[in-house]
């Protein structure tokens, strides 16, 4: 729009549709470019009121609402992800929590626990059940309660370590406790091809 057209326009000038649009482009662009406040530099740059904007805009469809809306939803869909991460990170923070408190642990997973704890204790004499806490993500008084039910001793004194035939015991356990687990493994191992060839069998009845 030419200057002369913009003083013209507080002594009634009627404006063209070219002009008009001009506007209303103008307006559809810096919203969504900055998602609000285009009327307003649209009514300083080309000198016309408000209100005349607002009825340009209606009769041509509200082209500069929708670039609003549109500016918005760009910015929502930016920052959903950001949102959507710490959302999705507090909810397996919580399951984990949960998880935790309610898991229900096998023996094999107990005797692990266990076996750290003797074998620590057998080198060291005594903190096997904070090590075992901190490694396993357990509380002290689960692993103790665990310890009690095979009854081994929750508290080791120092002279524990000095002694070879406790030590030996310990060892002894220790090495047990490691076979009992290889072989469970390779029972799992032969179970599993035992289930192949009776399925094998059954489909070919």
């Amino acid at each position: 729009m030419s200057t002369k057209s913009k003083k013209a326009g507080s002594t009634g000038v009627r404006y063209t549709d070219a002009q008009k649009k001009e506007v209303v482009d103008f307006v559809a662009k810096y919203n969504s470019e900055n998602g609000r406040g285009g009327q307003s530099a649209a009514a300083k740059k080309f000198k016309v009121t408000q209100l005349t904007i607002s009825a340009w805009l209606k009769a041509f469809g509200g082209k500069a609402a929708k670039g609003a809306k549109a500016a918005k939803a760009a910015k929502a869909a930016k920052s959903a992800p950001a949102k959507s991460a710490k959302i999705e990170k507090a909810k397996k923070s919580k399951m984990s929590v949960n998880s935790k408190k309610g898991m229900r642990y096998s023996v094999e997973q107990k005797q692990e626990v266990i076996d750290f704890v003797t074998e620590y204790n057998s080198k060291n004499g005594r903190g096997g059940q904070s090590h075992a806490a901190k490694k396993f993500g357990l509380s002290v008084l689960t692993v103790s309660s665990w310890l009690k039910g095979v009854g081994a001793k929750t508290k080791y004194s120092r002279s524990a370590s000095v002694s070879p035939g406790l030590a030996s015991k310990f060892t002894n356990l220790v090495e047990l406790g490691a076979e009992i687990r290889r072989l469970e493994t390779e029972l799992q191992s032969v179970r599993h091809k035992y289930d192949t060839v009776r399925l094998s069998i059954q489909a070919a009845l």
